[in-house]
């Protein structure tokens, strides 16, 4: 496809090198000749021949005779014969050769100059972008990560977003979540707090992922989940019982309060909804091993 596309370049420019060339090395349809040269010169003696003859016979008076031979004069100019001697048909094949060389170089050098500032400037890339066969696909190129500092770059440019969201809206529940969340990566956890107790008092306190997510900062906030963020845990799994994220925490707390029992009850249950080879599931299975030997 490539090579199609640059012959396709070059035969244009060769086509449109044409129109120019072709008329510059064709031999000028005026170009006064040896054997036209002499003819005009011959029909110009054979005027003088009459015109002298009328004057002999007295046809013709002085004065007309004279403005007659002036007449001559003057269409023998304009015809460029007096012009055309040996030395301007030397100065004339010299600019013809002169042009037939411009037109060469032209014609020899135009089309790739004109290749080469199409790859400089033109959409070359996208032209000679490799391309797979007839009903295959290239492999995809991998892309590079975003680093941490981008990524930090990116969330605070979202919290910001949406922080004038919600002073425009402050009853949009998904905006109060979303802006926890982003908070959350961040680790600025007060601010993400406040963001989810925010949630809460718009219609979140329904919501068993608002409320788990809302523990899981406290807990940060506090340094444990007992207290408010185990309420928050009852009050998810109250709504949802199957809520993974809820009943991790809630298995998580009963471990810390070493109720073996309680703790044992709600990873069973979290690793029966889990598919059974993802590495969370391999991590209660972990944890339930662990609680065999107390």
């Amino acid at each position: 496809m490539n090579g199609v596309f640059l012959l396709l370049a070059l035969a244009l420019c060769l086509l449109a090198l044409a129109f120019v060339l072709i008329p510059l090395l064709r031999e000028p349809r005026d170009a006064m000749g040896p054997s036209r040269r002499e003819g005009v010169l011959a029909v110009h003696r054979d005027r003088l021949a009459e015109l002298d003859q009328d004057l002999a016979a007295g046809s013709l008076t002085k004065e007309r005779h004279a403005r007659a031979l002036a007449d001559l004069e003057r269409e023998l100019l304009d015809s460029g014969v007096l012009e055309t001697g040996p030395d301007t048909g030397g100065e004339r094949r010299g600019t013809r050769r002169l042009v037939q060389v411009a037109a060469l170089a032209s014609m020899a050098l135009l089309p790739f100059l004109a290749v080469g500032t199409y790859l400089s400037v033109g959409y070359s890339d996208e032209v000679f972008a490799a391309r797979a066969p007839a009903g295959q696909t290239l492999p995809a190129q991998p892309q590079a990560e975003p680093s941490d500092e981008e990524m930090t770059r990116e969330f605070t440019r979202l919290v910001e977003g949406l922080q004038v969201r919600l002073a425009q809206d402050p009853e949009d529940l998904q905006s109060w979540v979303l802006l926890g969340r982003t908070l959350t990566y961040l680790d600025e956890f007060e601010a993400a707090g406040r963001a989810f107790g925010e949630a809460l008092r718009h219609g979140g306190d329904r919501d068993p992922e608002v409320l788990v997510r809302y523990a899981d900062v406290l807990a940060e906030l506090e340094g444990g989940l007992a207290g408010e963020p185990a309420a928050l845990i009852e009050q998810a799994l109250a709504i949802d019982p199957d809520h993974p994220q809820g009943l991790w925490l809630a298995g998580t707390l009963a471990y810390q309060q070493e109720a073996v029992e309680e703790a044992r009850n709600y990873w069973g249950r979290l690793l029966a909804i889990l598919p059974a080879e993802s590495p969370e599931a391999e991590v209660i299975r972990g944890n339930l091993a662990e609680l065999t030997l107390r």
